[in-house]
């Protein structure tokens, strides 16, 4: 039997415990609690009759069904046409679309729908005053933005950058001889579009309409700020309440997290059923999109649907947070004595809260984003080069995340980890694992695109030198991926600084990160506070989405650099000594 060298076995052996602690021990005990009495601690089914026989438990299943789907049809219905548009038209100033568009794609849905609390609101929103201007005193609220129909609206406008994202990038890189022939046969634009180039990205909207319906399922933020003021409950929003109660149901919170699975896993199941036997060849040899139609007179029209969705997610809450935030006190309307940094000034140095949850996010998501393109790296590595037997069951598992919610996953890790002998709960480390594991799959499957562009001869070349596996990982492979490896880290960094439902339920006063901070403020109806909170939060993430595009960059012409160098002196060899 060949041997297998002791580093390779010391990795696999840490890369297995990190995989068990992460995700299989958290599902397992979610898994475990769910047929579990929360009075008697014996095992039951009881848990998942009481889902089925209790109208108080069907209707948060039926309100997250009607606003997950609402939702993905909102996020397919706009995304994929505006993605056309931009990516294959001459719609004018289509650059900028495409980034205020990612604009709405880095902002928290929770804030978005904090800004249209105050544009919207049927008492005081500034909107609902317009139109009383307007239409009368006596004339009711134009608005209603505490209603289903709000929070499908606001789930829909924030989910519409993910569809618009997938289906641009597959038409970016969609040769254009098909489209070339149908034109050359006669065939319309619309036509051409509907019978050509929609179905050659189907796989891209597929995959967006499933990922669309998972956000409107398992989002907690938008529900909680818009839905429960009025009553009308949701999945997420009722597991908080099991919380809530005294004594809190934990078991049954965790009975009540399968149906969610269930969803996403059966999703993710059709849609390898449905894409599983057919061949979607969007990239050749070929030229790839250089002609744009053009739409003629159409063209002006086109570019102000366009505006509509930044409109409605970018400029007007961004206006209203930033116009409230700067007033000291939100009810006396604006005016100069009015304005002030008053609430800025409190969050960075008259609140020692505040101040921790700023150092809190930005120390927790670094570690987090750290060790999850780690362990995906080193994970894709193994299933890549097929290391060790049995490494696609790495894959597997750093993959199985991506179909539990987050919320789910709080309620995982809260089960695991907030008992003897693992006692984590109010430690750093609960908070940097659960976002570490909920975003593994996107550390993964980055790692793995890169690697598969890397070709493994450079590294047999190392081996065959005499370099061992750890030598041959750190001194060739790392290198190679340099600037790949730091845009996957920017790529978990943003969601996890962003994140609410993972960590509703693991922080305390002293891990309280931004997202959970304003969430508790908004409770209390200080708007000015959680306003200027939402402002740098959003501030500090679009800085670092604007410092990771040239930092990338720079990576990567370095790495280009020192492989131009070597291609000149080839006598220097491979390793150095």
């Amino acid at each position: 039997m060949a041997r297998v060298p002791l580093a390779r076995t010391v990795v696999f052996g840490a890369v297995a415990l990190l995989l068990f602690l992460l995700v299989v021990l958290p599902f397992g005990w979610v898994l475990k609690n769910s047929f579990h009495d929360d009075i008697t601690g014996a095992w039951t089914l009881g848990n998942y009759a009481r889902i089925f026989q209790s109208a108080d438990l069907l209707e948060p299943l039926f309100n997250s069904l009607l606003l997950a789907v609402a939702t993905a049809v909102i996020a397919v219905g706009i995304g994929v046409p505006l993605a056309w548009l931009v990516s294959r038209t001459d719609l004018p100033f289509r650059r900028t679309i495409r980034v205020l568009t990612l604009t709405a794609f880095v902002t928290p849905s929770f804030i978005g729908a904090t800004g249209w609390i105050l544009l919207a609101a049927p008492n005081s929103g500034w909107l609902n005053a317009l139109w009383r201007s307007l239409a009368g005193a006596e004339a009711g609220p134009l608005l209603n933005i505490y209603s289903m129909t709000g929070a499908i609206f606001i789930c829909g406008i924030y989910t519409v950058p993910y569809s618009f994202t997938m289906v641009s990038s597959a038409l970016d890189e969609m040769a254009v001889e098909l489209e070339d022939a149908a034109a050359t046969l006669g065939s319309g634009t619309l036509r051409t579009m509907l019978s050509i180039t929609i179905p050659l990205v189907t796989p891209a909207v597929i995959a967006s309409f499933i990922l669309s319906f998972i956000q409107g399922l398992t989002l907690f933020g938008v529900p909680a700020f818009l839905l429960t003021p009025t009553g009308i409950p949701v999945v997420t929003t009722k597991l908080a309440e099991f919380y809530q109660l005294f004594p809190p149901e934990i078991y049954m919170a965790a009975a009540y997290c399968m149906p969610l699975l269930l969803v996403t896993a059966m999703l993710f199941w059709m849609r390898r059923r449905i894409l599983g036997r057919k061949q979607f060849v969007t990239i050749s040899g070929k030229s790839r999109a250089g002609r744009r139609i053009a739409l003629g007179a159409a063209r002006w029209p086109a570019f102000g649907a366009a505006l509509l969705l930044p409109l409605v997610s970018v400029f007007l809450p961004y206006a209203a947070l930033l116009l409230v935030s700067l007033t000291r006190a939100w009810g006396q309307g604006l005016s100069w004595e009015n304005l002030s940094l008053h609430w800025y000034w409190w969050a960075l140095f008259g609140n020692s809260e505040t101040h921790t949850a700023i150092v809190n996010s930005l120390l927790f998501s670094t570690l987090a984003a750290t060790l999850c393109v780690m362990l995906g790296t080193v994970v894709a590595y193994l299933v890549e080069r097929r290391m060790v037997f049995g490494a696609s069951l790495f894959g597997a598992v750093a993959t199985v995340p991506i179909i539990i919610p987050g919320i789910v996953m709080s309620v995982g890790f809260f089960a695991a980890y907030t008992r003897a002998p693992l006692n984590l709960y109010g430690t750093p480390l609960l908070l940097v694992a659960a976002f570490a594991a909920t975003f593994l799959p996107i550390a993964y499957a980055h790692g793995g695109s890169i690697l598969k562009g890397i070709g493994p001869e450079l590294e047999r070349a190392a081996r065959s030198l005499g370099a061992g596996e750890g030598r041959t990982f750190l001194s060739i492979t790392i290198p190679l991926m340099g600037g790949g490896l730091l845009s996957g880290w920017f790529l978990v960094f943003i969601p996890i600084i962003r994140e609410l439902s993972v960590a509703v339920f693991l922080i305390t006063p002293k891990t309280n990160v931004m997202t959970t901070l304003i969430y508790n403020a908004k409770d209390g109806g200080n708007y000015e506070a959680v306003c200027a909170m939402s402002v740098l939060l959003l501030l500090i993430t679009l800085a670092l989405v604007a410092a990771a595009g040239p930092l990338t960059r720079l990576t990567t012409v370095r790495r280009t650099s020192r492989k131009s160098g070597r291609k000149t002196a080839p006598a220097e060899g491979v390793l150095p000594t």
